[in-house]
């Protein structure tokens, strides 16, 4: 095992849930004032970016790869800092359509 699922999921838990249930926007919409009255605290802005499957994969990528480097700690749960490193994400749209970042 090289590190705990239980830990992993502790450590993005509240980072995943932003993209439950969320409209994903690009911060620079020009609708953005009109989509967040409409829907307000479910709007998931990325910042001056379409939030395309491509540009998901990466932010999820920056944000475990920086978990992994750093280290994170629960109670009884742990991810030591550097021993693991990440090597991609991958973002589902359809059963045949994903798209992947990696470094």
């Amino acid at each position: 095992m090289v590190v705990d699922f239980k830990a992993l999921k502790l450590a993005l838990e509240g980072f995943i849930n932003q993209f439950d249930h969320s409209m994903s926007i690009n911060s620079h919409d020009p609708l953005r004032q009109e989509i967040e009255r409409f829907l307000p605290g479910s709007t998931l802005p990325f910042e001056g970016v379409d939030p395309t499957t491509e540009v998901m994969a990466r932010v999820i990528f920056e944000h475990v790869s920086g978990i992994l480097r750093d280290g994170f700690e629960d109670g009884m749960y742990r991810i030591p800092a550097g021993i693991v490193t990440l090597e991609r994400v991958r973002v589902g749209e359809t059963p045949t359509a994903w798209a992947e970042y990696g470094e």
